[in-house]
């Protein structure tokens, strides 16, 4: 446990406890350096290796019970993106399966069910393929994040995997590994990875909406004390506003958010990202009765329901003028039409030159080539 401090090493036994009641591991894995670790900071859990994770219980499987993996195959891969929609070219890094942070709003609601947490802690094909995807790319940065179907740091003091990844890429310095969370959980990192090659994302919503539609996630002003730590040790932090969700009672809260924002060194703030809520139909049965349900929403090309578009650019420019009252980071949108882009900023991301650099397309590996 020498990567946590005597005080994190306590914390963070008595919350991986609180989280799961069991703890399974597949045999291939049983050795390696990443279990023990996390066997080392989470003793209580109780534990078992199987064979594969088809012997874990069926009573279970759930978000209640953790299981540690071997990575298998190619782990990397784009952001799926959505129809009709501008992507930034993320590259998703497939390190974890599921998230018991209990936000409502999350699209894996409606297709993860009763799976346990499952993490693929063995890295190397991953750590390899990223290093083939850099080889490719020389001369430009490559973007990945670990957060696609789960949080980034939520169980890392646990696993402490990215030190891991961040390790294996340290020779392809046009590698950038984003780590995005709903934690503060930042100080077993900070000063032991490199600061050229890491970013701390932070997804953000008012107080308010995180303690009712958030609830297990750390409070907003927690982890903007976190990104200001990891600034403060010379490393860069992001910031997602997304899901943006329009009350009366957030208009207010956003603003305060973006002024808090604003406090950060635009040097150090990497980028800043916008979404308002979308979700597809199968979510949206299964939770009828959330307050940010009752507006008014349409279909998508993409099937996903989000609020009208003249709506949604109202928001944003919003949003934007807050933003650029105190920061003049990158800020782009998430997941939205050339249309809306186009009426929020003018012209589409690729012809801004603060973002040309994320949204040009990064080349990727023919299917077979070596690497």
């Amino acid at each position: 446990m020498s990567f946590l401090s005597s005080s994190d090493a306590l914390r963070y036994r008595e919350y991986y406890s609180s989280c799961f009641d069991h703890f399974y591991a597949e045999e291939s894995v049983a050795e390696h350096p990443a279990l023990l670790r996390a066997r080392e900071v989470a003793p209580d859990i109780p534990f078992k290796i199987i064979r594969s994770r088809e012997e874990v219980p069926t009573e279970h499987r759930s978000a209640r019970t953790l299981l540690a993996v071997t990575g298998r195959g190619n782990a990397v891969g784009r952001c799926p993106g959505t129809r009709g929609h501008i992507c930034c070219n993320y590259l998703t890094v497939d390190l974890y399966t599921g998230c018991n942070l209990g936000c409502s709003y999350c699209i894996m609601q409606s297709y993860l069910n009763f799976s346990p947490i499952t993490v693929r802690i063995d890295t190397q094909d991953s750590v390899a393929r990223l290093a083939q995807i850099a080889r490719l790319n020389t001369g430009r940065v490559v973007r990945a994040g670990t957060g696609e179907t789960g949080d980034s740091l939520w169980l890392d003091p646990l696993f402490n995997i990215s030190a891991d990844i961040l390790d294996g890429i340290r020779a392809h310095p046009n590698l950038i590994l984003e780590l995005k969370t709903k934690t503060d959980f930042v100080d077993h990192l900070l000063g032991r990875v490199d600061p050229a090659q890491v970013v701390f994302g932070f997804s953000l919503n008012p107080g308010q909406f995180a303690e009712v539609e958030e609830p297990a996630a750390v409070p907003p002003a927690l982890r903007l004390a976190a990104a200001e730590r990891a600034v403060q040790a010379g490393y860069r932090v992001a910031f997602h506003f997304d899901p943006l969700v329009r009350s009366e009672a957030t208009a207010g809260a956003y603003e305060h958010l973006c002024s808090e924002v604003g406090r950060f060194p635009a040097s150090h703030v990497a980028w800043i990202s916008m979404g308002t809520i979308r979700y597809p139909k199968e979510l949206r049965d299964a939770l009828p009765d959330r307050p940010y349900m009752l507006d008014e929403f349409v279909p998508a090309r993409d099937g996903k329901y989000r609020y009208l578009q003249r709506e949604r650019v109202a928001i944003y420019r919003a949003m934007l003028t807050q933003l650029r009252a105190g920061t003049s980071a990158p800020v782009y949108l998430c997941m939205e039409s050339a249309v809306v882009w186009r009426r929020v900023f003018g012209s589409e991301a690729r012809q801004l030159p603060e973002l040309s650099s994320l949204f040009d397309p990064v080349e990727l590996p023919r299917v077979g080539e070596a690497q």
